[in-house]
């Protein structure tokens, strides 16, 4: 009996933040709107919705102008907060700052959150292209089975973990080298913890391969993963095979140093 009530009580939900959330998403994906398009993506009556809004523009999260409602600055802060809180972000900056240094190419930090992929901070080397696709990526939650990264990341989470993403958020099909059999994956997550690195062979974007290590923490749980992205005519032969991942193998292994030093340093 308790049991059962515990999963009841899991499972409730306060309907109006949902649909405040729900507001705040449709913003998000129309990249602005109106009170009309708004009252469409909602199962709410026009009146409710406007004053939902105006309470979003009141805190903050919302703006308003000309009629078009916008997402507040307020998340830039939250979201900077968020980020400077992470101990991940503390342990790995300054390593990334030297991989995109010595690579000369984009590098990025990234976690996992709810199955999805998220960057939590990158650094542009002096070759770096795709700044546009790039920026992108960091709006919104990626997948994580077609990024090296991600799949660095997916290499070290338990096998039930797995399933239950991958059951989820299924194998998106983003180009013709994208991993979308479950059994070709599991295949590959195991090729990815015997060398220690994954790799993303325009499964992602054509024209673009990238490199991904994973970052674990003192007990084995892995907390996010490090990546170097490069067009295919500079990451390939001897560059693809064996430089740029013992770069980003070693970029990983001193962000996991760092993040066992962290409490020391705290207490220093």
């Amino acid at each position: 009996m308790t049991g059962e009530t515990d999963e009841r009580h899991s499972k409730r939900r306060i309907q109006s933040v949902l649909k405040a959330c729900e507001l705040i998403e449709a913003v998000q994906r129309s990249n602005g709107a109106t009170l009309r398009e708004l009252t469409d993506a909602v199962d709410l009556s026009a009146g409710t919705v406007h004053t939902y809004l105006g309470t979003l523009v009141e805190c903050g999260f919302l703006t308003k102008e000309e009629g078009t409602y916008q997402l507040g600055f307020r998340f830039v802060t939250m979201g900077e907060h968020v980020r400077n809180e992470t101990d991940l972000y503390a342990a790995g900056q300054e390593e990334v700052d030297k991989l995109a240094d010595k690579s000369g190419e984009y590098v990025h930090l990234v976690t996992e959150n709810d199955g999805r992929e998220v960057a939590i901070y990158e650094r542009r080397g002096q070759h770096a292209v795709g700044k546009d696709y790039h920026l992108k990526l960091r709006e919104s939650p990626q997948h994580l089975h077609d990024s090296a990264s991600g799949k660095a990341i997916l290499s070290r989470l338990p096998e039930e973990r797995v399933g239950e993403i991958v059951s989820r958020e299924g194998l998106v099909r983003q180009t013709e080298n994208t991993i979308t059999d479950r059994d070709r994956l599991v295949t590959e997550l195991e090729t990815v913890r015997e060398r220690g690195y994954a790799v993303n062979d325009e499964e992602e974007i054509r024209g673009l391969r990238a490199v991904g290590a994973p970052v674990v923490d003192s007990d084995g749980s892995v907390v996010g993963a490090v990546s170097v992205t490069a067009p295919t005519s500079r990451l390939k032969g001897e560059r693809f095979d064996r430089e740029i991942p013992e770069m980003v193998m070693e970029a990983a292994n001193l962000i996991e140093v760092n993040l066992e030093m962290m409490p020391f340093d705290r207490t220093a």
